[in-house]
């Protein structure tokens, strides 16, 4: 593999930033300028990293084990994620149905179900790649780069896939998944920037999947693959709309560094945004009362400082060590 890689010392930016400053820029300011966050996570997010780990194990042992094994091993790597986070796996029923659907004992019944419902694919398939990072040059923009990484490379029935596991509890009585929970991968910038950075790594990508799984406290086997493959003139729009909010981020960036301090109009407050559908920004108090995070003494109670490294975080270091074979 002969591919440009970032320096150490370049700008990168994923989607989780970008998505972030375009819902507030203030939000962006306090965690990735700052770095700061809140002590606390929530289970929605600790959850589905824990069922990403698992589904790194499925794959990869997949044709070495039982079906049965398989399950457990992928519990193994779940319930070490979601101790790591500091979360308990053994739970009393109270704890239990304060955190339902989101519970250990929910993840290893999907994860038995996943195991048979993929079972033949899971044969069939080859993997190519497992959590494999990428990173895309910014047209005209030195040293800036968009990063990612793929949850799976595949191939199977002569296409090289892209398949990303994603949790959900947005439950329909008819079909499982809400219409518009799988409508909106079709508008997602994150699929986008995997197809076009998946598309860099391996040509002739056929599209990327997301592989949905429902988090429910009745219902363990609904899963559903989201095809999706962007044509050319959207992937070169979503790459220009990218660039234009990378620029934009990176300009603010640049003259916080330059003012140390904010200045009127810089990384603004977006109100509309404290209330959302994952419910109040964590950084709200701190905005209700502070007018410049920045020049609070130390980082406020309830919140950690925690730099946001890319080379560690994403795997970076090892997209580097590959450009060199």
């Amino acid at each position: 593999m002969s591919m440009p890689v970032p320096a150490v010392s370049s700008r990168c930016y994923d989607n989780t930033r970008v998505s972030g400053y375009k819902v507030c820029p203030r939000s962006y300011f306090i965690r990735h300028v700052l770095g700061w966050r809140s002590e606390g996570t929530g289970a929605a997010l600790v959850f589905g990293l824990s069922w990403h780990d698992g589904q790194d194990a499925v794959w990869k042992f997949a044709k070495e084990l039982t079906q049965s094994q398989l399950t457990e091993i992928a519990f193994e790597a779940f319930k070490q994620t979601w101790q790591a986070w500091g979360l308990e796996v053994d739970m009393d029923l109270d704890r239990q149905a304060y955190m339902a659907p989101r519970t250990p004992g929910t993840a290893h019944e999907m994860f038995d179900q996943y195991t048979q419902a993929r079972w033949r694919m899971l044969q069939e398939c080859e993997v190519v790649a497992i959590e494999q990072p990428f990173a895309v040059p910014l047209p005209d923009m030195e040293n800036h780069w968009y990063i990612g990484r793929l949850d799976k490379t595949v191939d199977y029935n002569t296409q090289r896939l892209i398949l990303e596991h994603k949790t959900t509890t947005a439950y329909a009585t008819i079909g499982n998944f809400r219409s518009d929970y799988v409508d909106s991968w079709y508008a997602s910038a994150q699929v986008k920037g995997y197809q076009f950075g998946g598309g860099l790594y391996y040509p002739g990508l056929a599209g990327v999947w997301v592989d949905a799984a429902l988090v429910h406290k009745k219902i363990h086997d609904a899963f559903k693959f989201i095809p999706i493959s962007h044509n050319f003139v959207l992937l070169e729009e979503w790459i220009g709309g990218t660039k234009g909010w990378v620029a934009q981020i990176s300009a603010e960036e640049d003259a916080y560094k330059a003012a140390g301090e904010l200045t009127p109009g810089m990384f603004k407050k977006n109100e509309e945004s404290c209330f959302g559908k994952y419910g109040q920004c964590p950084f709200l108090d701190i905005c209700r009362t502070v007018a410049d995070p920045g020049k609070l003494p130390e980082v406020p109670g309830g919140f950690v400082h925690e730099v946001w490294e890319p080379f560690s975080i994403l795997g970076l270091d090892k997209l580097v060590q590959e450009s060199k074979i």
